[in-house]
């Protein structure tokens, strides 16, 4: 916010240019005319604030004193430098003191400017009752130095309006962050942080909720995303734990993540939270999953992808017990045997038949069948039976330098 320096004779600069570069100095003739109209300031007042508290959008946001108060303001700064007359530092921070008041009452823009350009027909009505007609030639001639005065009132209330909308959005995404990182960091029963946040994020609290999270690397590709595709109302992102955290308001009645969302951003992705109460656990959930993400992922990795290494991880210790009690047999193998056994193992469990393994590692059905049956006698489990199949995947993912 510039505000205009006074010149050298005192009179203030405006419309980009020092007064009495303005056109002509102002007149004798209407120097008198504005130190009436000064006298005369509140019948001007009165005038504009009949117009304007008609608003919409100035009913019930500006009070009747305060619209008075500002025009009191407004419209000595104009005569004053209509006039070529000193002004006080006081009146020349009216412009900065007024676009910043109307930004906090939620004025909108389009009205504030329209209202403060109003003050040209209410000065120029002023004006023109005061003259006789044959003075009104010489009015003419001042019309520019007049709407000069007003320009330069409405481009200073326009730079201070934006300034602390500015400031305003900075406020409001701290208490955001503040707020989501109180409910991420909690259990999610307090009921009162709980509304706190809905009505922050102007959701509703028992709405469904997509929660994503992405370590480091990724983080770039998440904003990208939500910028593209998620600029809804009810969509937050949050830095937490050295993760950034998505939270996103769901599509009635979908109650699932759409797939146009995320499908290209690695990151991990938590089941649905009904409501905003089990973001903080869904975002646990995440971060579980994110710890497992490596640069193969190239889209989302939910909780039924990436179980395994999860409970692996959450194991610590007991994850290499298990496996070694699991493929023990398999230790006195020579390495390329171990291997061959294992690929097959995997390849079998993953297809579930027989005819595909055969086909994925071109070996013959016979071949294949006796890899099973031999991995069956060193371990002691069929990987032919759901159950042993399933252990002797998860021991795979536990044992340290094993198949993914």
């Amino acid at each position: 916010m510039h505000n205009a320096p006074p010149t050298g004779d005192g009179g203030p600069a405006f419309g980009g240019r020092r007064a009495d570069e303005a056109g002509a100095p102002p007149s004798e003739e209407l120097r008198a005319l504005v130190r009436d109209c000064l006298d005369d300031v509140d019948d001007l007042v009165g005038r504009y604030v009949a117009r304007v508290s008609s608003f919409d959008d100035y009913q019930g946001t500006v009070s009747a004193e305060d619209l008075r108060e500002t025009a009191r303001a407004c419209f000595e700064l104009l005569l004053r430098l209509v006039g070529g007359l000193p002004v006080s530092d006081e009146l020349r921070g009216v412009p900065e003191r007024l676009g910043r008041r109307r930004a906090r009452q939620g004025v909108p823009l389009e009205r504030l400017l329209q209202a403060v350009r109003m003050d040209f027909q209410v000065l120029w009505t002023a004006f023109l009752e005061r003259i006789a007609p044959a003075d009104l030639p010489e009015l003419t001639r001042s019309a520019v130095r007049v709407w000069d005065a007003v320009e330069f009132h409405t481009v200073n209330v326009h730079a201070a309006y934006l300034d602390q909308v500015a400031v305003l959005a900075r406020q409001r995404e701290r208490e955001r962050t503040a707020l989501m990182g109180r409910l991420l960091s909690s259990d999610g029963r307090d009921q009162q942080l709980v509304a706190q946040v809905a009505t922050m994020l102007q959701v509703g609290a028992q709405s469904d909720f997509a929660v994503a999270v992405v370590p480091q690397e990724f983080q770039q590709d998440l904003r990208r995303a939500v910028t593209a595709r998620l600029t809804a109302q009810g969509t937050h992102l949050q830095d937490h734990n050295g993760t950034l955290v998505l939270v996103a308001q769901l599509p009635r009645p979908a109650g699932t993540v759409p797939d146009r969302w995320l499908h290209d951003v690695p990151c991990a992705l938590a089941p649905v939270a009904h409501g905003l109460g089990q973001v903080p656990d869904m975002v646990r959930v995440a971060e579980a999953i994110a710890a497992t993400l490596d640069s193969s992922a190239a889209g989302p990795v939910t909780l039924s992808d990436a179980w395994m290494p999860v409970a692996a991880a959450r194991l610590g210790a007991m994850a290499g017990m298990l496996a070694d009690s699991v493929l023990a047999g398999l230790g006195p193998l020579p390495p390329q045997e171990r291997d061959r056994l294992l690929e097959t193992v995997v390849t079998y469990c993953r297809t579930g038949s027989v005819s595909a393994t055969t086909r994925e590692l071109y070996c013959h059905r016979n071949t294949v069948l006796n890899r099973l049956s031999r991995f069956s006698e060193l371990t002691g489990y069929q990987p032919t039976n759901p159950v042993d199949a399933a252990t002797v995947l998860f021991a795979l993912r536990c044992a340290r330098g094993g198949p993914a």
